[in-house]
């Protein structure tokens, strides 16, 4: 078997401003690069990867794929085929990654990819920027959370008033209270 050089363990997730606040909470601190505008990664140890697919309608359980890196990719696959074991197709990232997928007997979800050119770091700056923008999410979204909590109050209370009766009386008085 060709030599492994590392991992990465892939799922679908949903909205992006979500997942990088979740992510970046579990982990302390911000992806570690964002080859894409839809995906993020944080290293969890050297040579093995947390990859977050992000925009995905139905994100869940039962949907990571790991995947093994390899030197290249175009042997890694002709060697599967020669084993007659399915993979799919080469998928190819210009200048990022180039992957390929397949399952293992027990439906396990599974693929080997090489990287183009070197993963490209977030930098000491770009992860403070991020904690930044992070800190600035949570309070917009602690300000909205505050105005809607005031907003439900308000309506709970205007729900416990008597109803104002159809003509124009005042609840506690008799007989209209209109000029007419």
């Amino acid at each position: 078997m060709a030599q492994l050089l590392g991992m990465t363990i892939a799922i679908n997730a949903g909205d992006i401003d979500d997942v990088l606040d979740f992510y970046t909470r579990v982990f302390g601190r911000g992806p570690d690069t964002a080859p894409m505008d839809d995906f993020l990664e944080w290293q969890i140890c050297p040579g093995t990867w947390l990859q977050l697919s992000t925009g995905h309608d139905r994100p869940g359980a039962n949907n990571a794929r790991m995947r093994f890196e390899v030197r290249d990719i175009d042997e890694a696959v002709g060697r599967m085929a020669q084993a007659q074991v399915p993979i799919g197709e080469i998928v190819r990232v210009p200048e990022v990654v180039a992957f390929a997928n397949f399952s293992d007997n027990w439906g396990n979800a599974l693929g080997f990819y090489q990287l183009l050119s070197a993963r490209q770091l977030t930098t000491a700056e770009e992860r403070r920027l991020q904690e930044a923008e992070h800190a600035a999410r949570q309070a917009a979204r602690d300000s909205a959370d505050q105005q809607t909590e005031a907003a439900e109050i308000i309506d709970e209370r205007a729900a416990k008033l008597p109803p104002i009766p159809a003509d124009g009386s005042v609840p506690g008085q008799t007989g209209p209270t209109r000029a007419g």
